[in-house]
């Protein structure tokens, strides 16, 4: 009867071990081809020709394995060498969006000036597919990359409809989401492309200036809040260089910390409201 209840036992255990592995191997699959995924979209975004996601993916696991064998032998603690590691695994994709941002805003700059560029190719006699190509050879970058990007989807043999929808929904960028969406709909219902696209540059431009006075205008107010949050640092020190036990007091205390709290969202409070007041959405 032991013998069974042991025999059991294993039974039990083992099974749990394999459907333990299973699941561990499909969540595994599951996560390297949404890494895989994010790689493809990632590398798109800042070179316009096409990756091997699956080696770069291996790469990028191969690269956070070494991380994690060299802070173990750094790092004593074990369990702060894993946290340190683990931390580690969020830096590469905050950078990434951190630098798209960036690209972004780049981008958006150069559109009004590439539009014209478009809209004079076009009255040149050039189609809207060969003013594409031209622009992803003689445009600035960055925007020159996103250009790039739709001519390669064209050679490929996307259909120009799904090119546009693809870079609308790439940049999400307003002005360009306005320039894809008249792209699209003239192709639908026709008109005169040079002139729907010259407009569209005009107004581009006089937004840009309305966005750069407001931003001029408000310069003052955001100069306000790096003084609002610079000023109690700056007094707190100054008080510690005059009382440092009474400072001291305010870390060490139960009401020092309560008193440091209530300046810290107040300030928070007061910066959150300085900065929709400056905030310049033109």
């Amino acid at each position: 009867m032991q013998m069974l209840i042991l025999i059991l036992a294993g039974l039990a255990v083992g099974g749990t071990v394999v459907l333990a592995i299973l699941g561990g191997k499909r969540w595994l699959l599951e996560k390297f081809e949404r890494d895989k995924a994010w790689m493809q979209v990632t590398a798109l975004r800042f070179n316009p020709e096409p990756i091997n996601a699956q080696t770069y993916t291996l790469w990028y696991y191969g690269g956070f394995l070494a991380l994690l064998l060299l802070l173990l032998w750094m790092i004593p603690n074990i369990f702060i060498a894993v946290a340190f590691w683990v931390i580690c695994l969020f830096v590469p994709k905050i950078y990434v969006e951190w630098a798209w941002k960036r690209r972004r805003m780049k981008i958006d700059a150069q559109l009004a000036v590439t539009i014209s560029t478009m809209c004079n190719n076009i009255r040149a006699g050039l189609t809207l597919v060969q003013s594409i190509q031209r622009l992803s050879e003689s445009a600035p970058d960055p925007i020159r990359c996103e250009f790039k990007v739709m001519s390669n989807q064209y050679a490929y043999g996307a259909d120009l409809d799904a090119v546009i929808q693809n870079a609308k929904e790439r940049l999400a960028l307003p002005n360009f989401n306005l320039f894809a969406t008249a792209l699209l709909l003239n192709r639908e219902m026709g008109g005169n492309v040079a002139d729907t696209l010259s407009r569209i540059s005009r107004s581009l431009d006089k937004m840009r200036e309305m966005k750069l006075t407001v931003e001029a205008h408000t310069s003052e107010g955001r100069t306000n809040i790096k003084v609002l949050l610079l000023a109690p640092v700056v007094l707190l020190l100054t008080l510690s260089l005059a009382d440092s036990k009474g400072v001291i007091l305010l870390f060490t205390t139960s009401q020092g910390i309560a008193i440091l709290l209530i300046a810290a969202a107040l300030a928070g409070f007061g910066v959150y409201l300085a900065g929709r007041i400056t905030k310049s959405d033109v």
